[in-house]
């Protein structure tokens, strides 16, 4: 799934308290529920997965 801003610049610094809780293995994407290579999106800070 793609995120909206992946084409966007990042420039701000990063909430950290904003960030899903959990090491990276336990967060699930927020489309499609898969925990299949999650990644963050350092925009709006949502997960989502390489599929």
């Amino acid at each position: 799934m793609e995120c909206p801003h992946l084409n966007s610049n990042v420039s701000s610094p990063i909430d950290t308290f904003r960030l899903p809780n959990g090491t990276p293995f336990s967060w699930c994407c927020n489309a499609c529920r898969s925990n299949k290579s999650p990644w963050i999106c350092l925009t709006c800070l949502m997960v989502h997965c390489g599929r």
